[in-house]
């Protein structure tokens, strides 16, 4: 019976007395996640439970090692969560159960109770007038604090401009390393407030859902209180751009003002009403007020045309979409409108395994007659490209046409004509001046090397983003799915564990991403760990997820 007791008091010590292990490790924040390392002479106990809880809910150590516990980063900061775990000596005399409480506070880890002390410090303290430094990026905006931005507009009696976008979209790049850092935009900015917003971080998702914000870049003026005033949508080149908000600025009126104007015949009114709801993708309202303003544009067009493949999607509506591209198809011949709804109504009977009408099969050989003509002539490619008045396609104007070209030849079948508009665009695709140094515009014309069938092409441009930022998780996602499309699993999976421990915003589509290349090697056990972790982050509950959650779910039951 002694030795039975003796043993237990080797194993396990006491809460009240000091134990062997304490103060013997410490954890950090590094690369992206929570990491732990223990002093010499003791060690983790990779065979006892290790986890991280945040309200209610565990999740599994991403790296549990002897010398080493990794921890994912909780999405948001200044929330406390605990990390738990067992720490032994290296003579085996004791084994003790550790918990401790944190808080990621300005990308740093600080006890739960040091952050608590400090607020109530902060709280006891009668506040003195300072003036309390933004953080802010290198083109003076103000990084994810949109109440300090506002209450700062408010104090200077500014509006604001929101850029809302994330490090993945690759129009959202562009604008970030193609317009704001130009002359023209700080000078048509200059008396706004400056906000950039993270529509992937948790502390963003209210703005994107307050202004039903559907795609990004979403760029908005804002005043003060909120109200909006003007909304833009996709990349925009600089020039362009800065007129767009200059030309916003004379005019700077609410919805609600507006609407008024409307309703008493003001077609200028009308028309940004429009143009505002279909930056918003409200194609049903947008409609409505082009078709009130009579117009007859392309952003009309391609409104209707988005109107109605909802509605052919969601309420059966094929008969109404059909007509609604036939109507766009001939309203203006040659235009990229008209080749656009042909090849968008051709795509859908395709897709649904129904056969081309005739009158189809005649304006998809007219319109790819058309385009490897104009194909032929760069200068005529790049003007009847920016006639179209939706959205830019530098440097991408030919590529664009050549994709056009093969795409109207491969819904008729003709694979002579799919074969010579490929390569075409193998050449065109080949000689594109692209650089590294402008990451957005290289992401925007990836499409294209598939398109071309040119995967070592695509692929040395991605290790050459990854090489250019090799901090960011973007490049790794990016890379990963590449190698996932070629099947090239085993050089997926670095990619992919790189991208989930750099990539606290998209880290649960990263997760999905990882657990189906382990599934794909045979590596059940990875797969499932992967999921698991996932699956208990208590983010993954929110609508936001809710495709995603459903997918995780399905995936393990099929493990």
């Amino acid at each position: 019976m002694k030795s039975l007791v003796l043993v237990f008091a080797l194993l396990f010590s006491l809460g009240s007395w000091a134990r062997l292990s304490d103060g013997k490790v410490s954890f950090a924040v590094s690369g992206g996640k929570i990491l732990g390392t223990v002093q010499k002479g003791f060690h983790f106990n990779k065979e006892a439970p290790a986890s991280f809880t945040m309200k209610g809910a565990e999740i599994a150590p991403l790296v549990k090692e002897e010398h080493q516990l990794v921890f994912a980063l909780p999405a948001k900061e200044r929330e406390a969560f605990e990390l738990g775990f067992y720490v032994c000596d290296d003579k085996k005399t004791v084994c003790e159960e550790h918990k401790m409480s944190y808080v990621v506070d300005g990308g740093k880890l600080k006890p739960a109770k040091e952050v608590v002390k400090e607020a109530a410090a902060k709280a006891a303290v009668v506040p003195v007038k300072s003036s309390v430094k933004l953080e802010k990026n290198h083109h003076g905006f103000i990084l994810n604090d949109l109440e300090a931005a506002k209450a700062l507009a408010l104090k200077s009696k500014k509006n604001l401009l929101v850029d809302y976008g994330a490090p993945w979209c690759p129009a959202c790049v562009r604008l970030e390393t193609e317009v704001f850092g130009t002359q023209k935009f700080k000078s048509a900015t200059k008396d706004l407030i400056l906000v950039a917003l993270n529509a992937d971080m948790s502390v963003n998702k209210a703005f994107g859902k307050q202004y039903d914000i559907k795609a990004i870049p979403t760029v908005l003026i804002l005043k003060p209180d909120g109200s909006e005033l003007y909304r833009s949508l996709d990349f925009v080149p600089a020039d362009e751009f800065a007129k767009r908000i200059l030309t916003a600025k004379k005019n700077l009126k609410s919805n609600t003002e507006l609407e008024k104007l409307a309703a008493a015949g003001d077609k200028a009114a009308m028309l940004v009403l429009a143009e505002q709801a279909s930056n918003a993708l409200d194609y049903e309202k947008a409609v409505k007020w082009y078709v009130a303003a009579g117009a007859d544009s392309d952003r009309y067009a391609m409104a209707e045309m988005g109107l109605w493949a909802d509605k052919a999607e969601s309420d059966k509506k094929e008969t109404e979409y059909f007509a609604v591209l036939k109507k766009w198809s001939e309203a203006k011949p040659k235009s990229f409108t008209a080749v656009t709804a042909a090849n968008d109504w051709g795509g859908y009977l395709t897709r649904n395994k129904k056969e081309l009408p005739a009158d189809l099969k005649e304006k998809l050989t007219a319109n790819m007659d058309f385009l490897k003509k104009l194909a032929s002539s760069k200068v005529e490619t790049v003007k009847w490209v920016a006639a179209w008045e939706v959205s830019a396609m530098a440097p991408a104007e030919r590529a664009e046409v050549l994709t056009m070209w093969k795409t109207a030849a491969d819904l008729l079948k003709n694979k002579e004509e799919a074969a010579l508009a490929t390569d075409e665009l193998k050449k065109e695709m080949s000689v594109m001046k692209l650089s590294e140094k402008r990451p957005g515009e290289v992401m925007a014309v990836l499409s294209y090397f598939r398109t071309a069938e040119m995967p070592v092409e695509e692929e040395s441009w991605l290790l050459k983003l990854l090489k250019e930022d090799a901090a960011s998780y973007v490049p790794y996602m990016k890379l990963a799915n590449y190698y996932v499309r070629q099947k090239a699993f085993d050089k997926a999976l670095p990619q992919a564990e790189k991208a989930v421990a750099l990539g606290a915003d998209m880290r649960l589509y990263n997760l999905k991403t990882l657990a189906e290349i382990h599934k794909e090697l045979k590596q059940k056990d990875e797969a499932k760990k992967a999921i698991e972790v996932a699956l208990a982050d208590p983010e993954i509950k929110t609508d936001r997820y809710k495709n995603l959650l459903k997918s995780l779910e399905e995936m393990k039951k099929n493990l």
